[in-house]
């Protein structure tokens, strides 16, 4: 005979946590200790393409008292129905694919993790730069085809004593800045307009204007979030000021990169090379223009991902679940906006 067995007060009162996307276990368990959680890649349900507002896993959203999003969008469609929302947090650092102003709006605190993935994108940089100036990709796939004898094609040039542009000295542009001065090497110059030159102590150059940036720089390397101000910041305009040789890297939000103006002067030639992480539009189609371009590294948006930057994210991710589920405001709000403690 079969007992059923009614749930605990305490059961009842789990709150519920959504989480659309893949996190690591560590942040999993953490949640799992408190929390109710509804993650539907977890039985195999797909997470991608969920965009329609009557979308079955896009419904979770509305009845869980806390989300966690990586790519994952929140609109301000969706902060208008009613949802019991006490926190938001994003799973890494760009923000653009939740409306914050929507959820200041609604009264709901916006948090992220901006420390988690600082060294795997700051590495990922660096080894974009060095498969661009050594033909990684062609050599490779020359030496698959049976094309060993090809070798003399492929000679590379080092990164000793050429001139990195970074575009942002926030975190992960400052990570680079040493990596590249103290491990390769490189003339690193800068150039952030929120960065007093008295307060920087680091080893770039700080300039003045994005422009003296670009005119100087072999490579050029972006490392901002985005905002009106960043958006296509890297335009035909800009793009006709930098040297044919230059190599251009971004690991940061592709709407900072006019890339319809990217593959026009890749394809005339007038720039060394382009490596991308990160797309205006993600996924980004299998035949796509850039993808049939020469001189160009490609990467599905993976510069933050690897097993000790995943742990550290969905960690912290958690951490301000349960912070904010507890009356506590975590430690990075966007917002501004304090966790209603009724």
């Amino acid at each position: 005979m079969t007992t059923i067995t009614n749930p605990t007060p305490e059961a009842l009162l789990r709150p519920k946590v959504f989480i659309p996307e893949y996190i690591a276990d560590t942040g999993m368990a953490l949640l799992k200790a408190h929390c109710d959680c509804i993650a539907p890649w977890a039985s195999g349900q797909p997470v991608m393409n969920v965009e329609a507002p009557d979308h079955p896993i896009r419904q979770y959203l509305y009845e869980a008292d806390a989300v966690i999003v990586r790519v994952f969008t929140i609109t301000e469609a969706d902060l208008g129905k009613p949802n019991q929302l006490r926190i938001i947090v994003k799973h890494g650092v760009g923000l653009d694919n939740i409306d914050i102003p929507a959820a200041t709006a609604h009264g709901i605190p916006v948090a992220y993790t901006p420390t988690g993935n600082t060294n795997a994108v700051a590495e990922h940089t660096m080894a974009l730069m060095l498969s661009l100036i050594r033909h990684i990709e062609p050599a490779g796939k020359a030496l698959l085809a049976g094309r060993f004898h090809e070798r003399n094609d492929f000679q590379g040039d080092e990164l000793q004593g050429k001139t990195l542009g970074l575009i942002g000295l926030g975190r992960i542009g400052s990570l680079v800045a040493k990596k590249a001065a103290h491990g390769f090497d490189m003339r690193v110059i800068a150039y952030d307009p929120y960065v007093h030159p008295d307060a920087y102590d680091g080893p770039a150059q700080l300039v003045s204007t994005l422009e003296a940036l670009l005119s100087v720089s072999d490579f050029i390397s972006l490392h901002v979030g985005l905002t009106d101000e960043t958006r296509q910041m890297i335009n035909g305009q800009a793009l006709s000021l930098v040297k044919p040789t230059c190599r251009i890297i971004n690991t940061s939000r592709g709407a900072a990169i006019d890339q319809a103006a990217l593959i026009e002067v890749l394809k005339s030639d007038r720039l060394g090379g382009a490596a991308l992480d990160v797309f205006e539009d993600e996924p980004l189609p299998a035949n796509h223009p850039i993808t049939q371009l020469p001189h160009v590294v490609l990467t599905p948006h993976i510069a933050g991902v690897t097993t000790i930057a995943l742990e550290r994210i969905a960690r912290e991710s958690a951490l301000a679940v349960l912070d904010a589920l507890a009356g506590r405001t975590p430690e990075y709000v966007v917002n501004g906006l304090m966790v209603d403690t009724k």
